[in-house]
């Protein structure tokens, strides 16, 4: 987002999101309305229209001259940056999703690791060694390492000198956060990870690209894991969501 939202302008695009969700709305249905948005969530007109400018511009609603408020695309259909929007929202994945971007996570890591394990410079080398010893120091220290894990897997990424992977991959990231940060409560689970970074480091320093292959699968299809068990003791997922209402959006309740 070019500039950061007000509270009540957050709280809007969530309820917005959470409404196209309820109602399982699909592309070309049509929203309710400003004023009727604002009566329904509580807000000002100035919130929904900021809201609105915000999912008009990652494609995900339009509003047409003297018709309305359209869905353009469900979220799901949309950009990378649309998932991270729902994820910083506290909205729940569809498991599909969830699926989708793990496999799309290992692909594009992968294929990085290796590229990394033939490019990589010393000058990579010497930043994945600063950022492993910062990553070693907060596990030693209990303390959650959720942000140095990313800022470590995307310097790996970067050793591939390929921008564009690091582009695609910032973004699967960054949809991780919130878990990430519950995932890393565990202590057995950051010394765990610990040991994979180091592997990473060794496997890209020896430019050894099946270990490293090897390593991105076990290492995410392990953490994939762990978060379906933090997900199942966590309650109710977006499975949950109940079937398109035959009401209009409009007239659906909230």
């Amino acid at each position: 987002m070019a500039t950061p939202l007000n509270s009540e302008a957050t709280h809007t695009v969530r309820r917005t999101l959470e409404f196209v969700q309820h109602h399982r709305l699909a592309k070309g249905d049509r929203l309710p309305s400003e004023r009727e948005l604002s009566e329904r969530f509580g807000v000002a007109r100035s919130s929904v229209r900021e809201a609105l400018a915000v999912l008009d511009a990652m494609r995900i609603t339009e509003r047409r001259p003297k018709s309305g408020i359209f869905l353009r695309n469900a979220v799901e259909d949309g950009g990378l940056d649309a998932l991270v929007l729902q994820a910083d929202l506290g909205l729940a994945f569809d498991p599909q999703v969830t699926r989708d971007v793990t496999e799309a996570r290992i692909i594009c890591e992968e294929q990085a690791l290796r590229l990394a394990c033939r490019r990589r410079t010393e000058a990579d080398l010497a930043k994945l060694h600063r950022l492993l010893d910062a990553y070693a120091a907060l596990v030693d220290a209990d303390r959650n390492p959720s942000d140095a894990d990313v800022e470590f897997h995307l310097a790996l990424v970067a050793a591939s000198q390929n921008r564009i992977l690091v582009r695609t991959l910032t973004p699967l990231m960054l949809m991780s956060t919130t878990w990430r940060r519950r995932y890393f409560d565990s202590a057995a689970i950051r010394r765990r990870s610990l040991d994979d970074h180091r592997a990473f480091v060794a496997a890209v320093e020896a430019r050894d690209e099946a270990a490293a292959a090897s390593l991105v699968q076990r290492h995410v299809q392990t953490a994939a894991a762990d978060v379906r068990a933090l997900a199942e003791q966590g309650g109710a997922t977006a499975t949950d969501t109940p079937p398109k209402s035959d009401t209009r959006a409009s007239d659906a309740p909230t």
